[in-house]
């Protein structure tokens, strides 16, 4: 079984009106984030402090932060409550060595909107026809969503007939915002464990798939003998082009003295045209790789991204998690080539150092 997450815009408010569950959300948004803020600093503030003399990092003491939750966010759910604090309890632990240890990063803060999570027992969801309908409590009241169909959403509308007919395991649920076309939209993130495809029994071999300086990825057989080469030049004139305007940007907001500029909304407008550009290009060529591995019938892809020196900006490691997932879906085995770097243990402070 695979654990994977669908996501399905909200098109309709059966039992209500827009701008009354609106109205419900933005609190609940408003209500996550602050909690999701101060649980990360009470895990922070609450935690130790490297010594001089220490040359280990000491596990992490046990801090159960709920009943204070409760108390100062009455407006969350006690799911919503316990459902968050598992979440900033393991994002904290994953990020502890670098800001405890080498401090390398600082305390993850969380902007609003922060999606509202709710565990498996506070939603359920039924197909009305060819539209999935959600039943989920949100505020005081439950509300019962219809999300988005058609042949477009076909690869979700097969996870989410699974969970209506109770054939999979249902995980957790988030409701979050999302520009879609230049309009904002409220999103249907429903988490399960779908099944996975068995391994084709002809299958046999490992392609062997690098980054490399000059073109995006190169493919290549255990003779090393190369299959293929996708250099993606599209990628690297929006990368440029987006570089560009930014800088520009940025010295017309020295120029104009102000707190907001007046292309502020053009700007944050071509963020998400960027982003959007950059998230469509990685589910295609993920895509891509795993309809080529399956269909030469590969076993196996070992993966080599420590050259990432071809596009600077590129989301080289959601790429590495997207083709992850899509040969798991189609049970190819994936190995990833780990840099040596990545493993090497820093060493302790010596105790002259500050």
């Amino acid at each position: 079984m695979l654990l994977r997450a669908v996501a399905l815009p909200v098109v309709e408010i059966i039992d209500g009106t827009w701008d009354e569950f609106r109205k419900v959300l933005h609190v609940a948004w408003a209500e996550t984030t602050q909690a999701t803020n101060w649980m990360m600093t009470e895990l922070y503030s609450g935690d130790v402090r490297r010594q001089k003399d220490q040359s280990k990092l000491p596990a992490m003491e046990r801090r159960y932060l709920y009943p204070q939750a409760r108390t100062r966010f009455p407006e969350l759910p006690p799911v919503t409550v316990a459902a968050l604090e598992q979440a900033v309890q393991a994002k904290y632990r994953a990020a502890r060595y670098e800001i405890i240890w080498t401090c390398g990063r600082s305390l993850p803060t969380a902007r609003y909107p922060q999606p509202l999570p709710l565990p498996n027992q506070a939603w359920s969801v039924a197909m009305d026809g060819e539209r999935p309908v959600v039943s989920v409590r949100v505020g005081n009241r439950r509300w019962s969503l219809r999300l988005r169909g058609g042949p477009r959403y076909r690869r979700q509308l097969a996870a989410i007939r699974l969970l209506a007919a109770d054939m999979v395991e249902q995980g957790q649920m988030d409701l979050y915002e999302q520009t879609i076309d230049g309009k904002k939209a409220v999103m249907c993130k429903m988490v399960a464990w779908l099944p996975r495809l068995e391994r084709r029994p002809d299958a046999e071999g490992t392609l062997m798939v690098r980054t490399a300086e000059h073109s995006l990825l190169v493919a290549v057989n255990a003779k090393d003998e190369k299959l293929w080469t996708y250099h993606g030049d599209h990628l690297l004139r929006w990368s440029a082009e987006h570089r560009d305007r930014l800088q520009r940007w940025a010295d017309d907001s020295k120029f104009e003295q102000r707190p907001v500029p007046s292309f502020a909304e053009r700007r944050e407008a071509a963020v998400h045209k960027y982003r959007d550009r950059m998230s469509s290009a990685v589910r295609e060529i993920a895509a891509s790789l795993a309809s080529y591995a399956h269909r030469r019938k590969f076993a196996a892809v070992h993966y080599d991204d420590s050259d990432t020196s071809y596009c600077a900006g590129f989301p080289w490691y959601a790429l590495r998690t997207r083709i992850e997932t899509k040969l798991n879906e189609l049970g190819i085995t994936f190995e990833h080539a780990r840099d040596p770097v990545e493993a090497k243990t820093p060493e302790p402070l010596a105790k002259g150092d500050v």
